[in-house]
């Protein structure tokens, strides 16, 4: 499919952002294999834009319409668009544009859609990175998640598999058409660690207590910061992002720990049950009686969970504390039923990757973050 007149929508404004976040979600609905993100969450941070995060980069959403046309027939004049099938313009691109200024000078295409239609991404990332040059980012990576470093990446294999809940799905070509205009920048992989029954894990140099998930956004943000600095350009995690990143995932149930040895903070873990087949089945809760059955159901056993990210303070690695960690997590998802859990994505070049191999688990999904520099 060929597309012709485009127009490109900048939200700035509450209805603009409302069209905004509608134009994303109709690009992937039909995708049997998309799994939405919870539909009032998408909504408070598209359309209402209340995350302080996005407020303070000036997060701006950006998405292209235009006519689909088939190729012209021997009967038509080559230089007339034959329509196909289609009175008004259709969303075929979206996305939000995330600037992050000096010493990154780098911008960020958020939560990626697009149709099938090279000339389509490179009219997306055209506008983008002009509207990016005039803030002074020199550089667009993409596709991320809601914000850098965390989320991101395209999926290269195994389209043919249900994405875990907080994974990125893009549909096969979209690897495809993001190779043909830019370059990868970094790969990731997701691991899946087999669940045994086992006892409660042995006592070690590390004291583990529960975790507050917004503790991390505050008391404990260098050690969330040193989990994610792999995967990130900047070198340090602001807490308004934090704050945006532990709210997304806050949406559904989830629990964590944190290793004190001495009484000082050693190192962290979160788990949370994988729920992409409610998610998927409840489409993310967009109608309102699926929305409350969704909220009833996500508290029911599941067969999986997901390992989101955790990590051992410096001056601590190699003394056993990530073992522990592990084992609590290990013997959290054995309690609840779990048969497996799925860690990361984690960067090709993470320690950690070879660590949990080590640990028997074993690369399900690869991924790959994609640049351009203007």
């Amino acid at each position: 499919m060929a597309y012709f007149n485009y127009t490109t929508h900048w939200a700035t404004d509450w209805w603009a952002r409302r069209a905004f976040a509608h134009a994303w979600w109709q690009l992937n609905a039909d995708d049997p294999r998309w799994l939405p993100p919870d539909y009032a969450a998408w909504r408070r941070l598209a359309a209402r834009a209340d995350a302080p995060y996005w407020q303070r980069i000036a997060a701006q959403p950006v998405y292209l319409e235009a006519l689909p046309r088939r190729r012209p027939s021997a009967y038509a004049p080559d230089n007339q668009p034959m329509l196909a099938g289609a009175v008004f313009e259709q969303p075929v691109a979206a996305a939000v544009l995330l600037c992050e200024p000096a010493p990154a000078a780098t911008a960020y295409l958020s939560m990626l859609h697009c149709v099938n239609d090279e000339e389509t991404l490179d009219r997306l990332l055209g506008v983008a990175m002009e509207r990016a040059a005039a803030t002074g980012c020199v550089r667009l990576v993409g596709p991320c998640g809601p914000l850098p470093g965390w989320g991101g990446g395209a999926l290269l294999d195994h389209f043919d598999r249900l994405p875990p809940l907080h994974t990125p799905y893009t549909p096969p070509y979209l690897a495809d058409l993001l190779a043909a205009s830019m370059e990868v920048c970094q790969e990731q992989v997701l691991l899946t660690l087999p669940v045994t029954a086992a006892s409660a894990p042995a006592p070690g140099l590390a004291v583990l207590t529960p975790l507050a998930l917004p503790d991390l956004a505050s008391m404990h943000l260098p050690l969330l910061a040193a989990a994610l600095a792999p995967h990130s350009d900047t070198a340090e995690l602001p807490p308004d992002a934090a704050a945006l990143l532990l709210q997304w995932i806050g949406v559904y149930p989830a629990t964590g720990w944190l290793a004190k040895v001495d009484g000082a903070p050693a190192g962290f873990a979160v788990v949370q049950p994988d729920l992409a087949p409610l998610v998927r089945r409840t489409d993310g809760g967009r109608w309102l009686p699926w929305r409350w059955y969704g909220r009833w159901a996500r508290r029911r056993p599941t067969r999986r969970g997901r390992l989101l990210f955790g990590g051992v303070a410096p001056i601590w690695q190699g003394r056993g504390v990530g073992r522990q960690l592990l084992a609590q997590a290990l013997h959290h998802a054995a309690a609840a039923g779990w048969s497996e859990l799925i860690c990361g994505p984690f960067t090709t070049d993470t320690p950690v990757v070879a660590w949990l191999q080590r640990a028997d688990a074993c690369v399900e999904q690869h991924y790959a973050l994609y640049e351009w520099n203007g």
